[in-house]
């Protein structure tokens, strides 16, 4: 059953618009857009870092196991050009004499066909040394290529993170910018903006029930994200001290049984996606165009998410962003039916006569 939503659906293009406070201007307007810009830049850039960070590391196990691969190799490498090379060795030795004089300066016929089946033992002894030898060289040669190839990744992810962390500062630093240019009574409708958000939504889910028509699971990790409220909000942070947007989100599903992807990005590509309409508690809304951030919603029109850097976590109208979409982490929910086809209605045979149809 689809929970009814009790407040509008905004789309990802649009800017949110929740009623300004009594006595705001087109001076606060544009303080409290630019506001949320930059907050929305800091906090996608931080999402982006969480994932980079979390590619970065396992790269860089890549690279370390494709560096101790090379290490072996070069092991069996060098004890493979140690037996070709004691090989040669004893060959030059023992190769002065060619089979027939071997045969006259023999005891006998017999000491000479028995020595001639040592050499060719030998011989198929020095195959096999000679053919672990290119092997190993060409299995060293593979290896080295792979291991360059996982340091080169490495880097690439050490690049990204990178950028993501400077794009994180630089939304962060422009967001306490604009705060500090701002006057206190800019702050203070700021302020009261913000907790007319909170205590809308607490008035939709105490008037909705909190949770009404969750999954078993779903309903974990409600109760997990509710008992968080008032938790700072901490860039990157999991718990259980403090929690950023995905780490809110993800670690309340993991109390429910289900480990999910760790940033909203990841969140939005990997889970299912269920239509709007089709909302239940427990699911997850993603905002923005970017997937830069994430709630856990619960019903009746009302989300829980870690804001920003500065807030706690807090319940929120469900449109207080720009929505990108919804996804469902709960693998035992059962889909949505669809709704039954309409009847197909029989269609007129073409007439003879008709004139053909205008080119487009």
């Amino acid at each position: 059953m689809a929970t009814l939503l009790l407040v509008p659906v905004v789309p990802a293009a649009a800017d949110p618009a929740p009623a300004p406070p009594a006595g705001a201007d087109a001076g606060f307007d544009r303080l409290a857009r630019d506001v949320a810009e930059a907050r929305h830049a800091a906090e996608a850039a931080e999402q982006n870092y969480t994932a980079a960070a979390g590619e970065l590391a396992h790269r860089r196990q890549l690279s370390a196991d494709a560096a101790r691969q090379v290490g072996e190799q070069r092991t069996r490498l060098d004890e493979a050009e140690s037996e070709a090379a004691r090989l040669v060795s004893e060959q030059y030795r023992s190769g002065g004499l060619g089979p027939l004089a071997r045969l006259f300066l023999s005891d006998g016929p017999e000491d000479f066909l028995d020595r001639r089946q040592d050499a060719d033992s030998a011989s198929r002894s020095a195959a096999t040394v000679l053919r672990d030898l290119r092997e190993a060289r060409d299995r060293m040669a593979q290896l080295s290529e792979r291991a360059a190839q996982a340091e080169k990744s490495a880097s690439d992810a050490a690049d990204e993170a990178r950028r993501s962390l400077d794009r994180a500062k630089e939304g962060a630093a422009r967001t306490e910018q604009l705060l500090a240019a701002a006057t206190a009574e800019q702050l203070g409708l700021l302020e009261q903006r913000e907790n007319a958000l909170a205590d809308g939504a607490a008035q939709q889910l105490l008037a909705a029930g909190p949770g009404g028509g969750a999954s078993a699971a779903g309903h974990k990790a409600i109760a997990f994200a509710l008992a968080q409220r008032g938790k700072p909000y901490l860039w990157g942070g999991t718990g259980p001290d403090a929690y950023d947007c995905s780490g809110l989100t993800s670690q309340a599903w993991q109390a429910a049984g289900v480990p999910i992807p760790r940033t909203s990005q990841q969140q939005w590509a990997g889970l299912r996606h269920v239509a709007l309409r089709d909302l239940r508690p427990g699911d997850l809304v993603i905002y923005h165009g970017d997937a830069g951030h994430v709630a856990l919603y619960l019903g009746g029109g009302t989300v829980v998410h870690a804001p920003h850097t500065g807030t706690v976590v807090k319940l929120a109208p469900l449109a207080m962003l720009p929505v990108l979409g919804a996804v469902r982490p709960d693998p035992d929910a059962p889909p949505e039916a669809a709704p039954p086809a309409p009847p197909a209605l029989p269609q007129p045979a073409p007439s003879p006569f008709a004139a053909p149809a205008a080119p487009n």
